[in-house]
């Protein structure tokens, strides 16, 4: 009877190990599986009269060495992506942005940016960006100026 007492005692801690190692790999991304909020707005620059808009105060600095007169912003986007992983940002004038996330290197992320026109890839490109970081990126012509991305990545 004892020896039967201890095989079931012996059977429940290996299941309750099988069910608690199952818990655990499910429940956790693999390692390198990081997340990074990518934000991107979609400023147009212009030498028009429509000055500074205040949504943007924070890159002013950044913006004002573009060297026009006006910046406005048309739209604010964010999405979330894993290495590897490609996400779509809609652009005016029927553009498509595509960011993704190739790798870490050092504390930055390695990003490819990609704007299409169509089938065209207008715009490619690689920048490192670091956490709470943002890049500048001046884009295609667009009504009475141009379109600028501001893209900003925390992780």
């Amino acid at each position: 009877m004892k020896s039967r007492g201890r095989l079931r005692g012996r059977s429940m801690v290996s299941c309750f190990a099988l069910v608690w190692g199952l818990i655990c790999c499910l429940g956790t991304a693999p390692a390198g599986a990081a997340e990074y909020q990518i934000q991107v707005r979609t400023i147009l620059a212009s030498n028009s009269d429509q000055g500074f808009d205040p949504r943007l105060l924070d890159l002013k600095k950044d913006l004002i060495a573009l060297n026009y007169m006006s910046f406005q912003l048309l739209d604010t986007t964010g999405v979330t992506l894993s290495a590897g992983q490609t996400g779509k940002v809609k652009l005016p004038g029927g553009r498509l942005l595509l960011l993704t996330p190739v790798k870490m290197v050092g504390s930055k992320i390695d990003m490819k940016i990609v704007i299409r026109e169509g089938a065209a890839a207008i715009l490619t490109t690689r920048m490192r960006i670091e956490n709470h970081g943002t890049v500048i990126i001046g884009g295609p012509r667009h009504e009475t100026g141009f379109l600028t991305l501001a893209v900003t990545a925390n992780f």
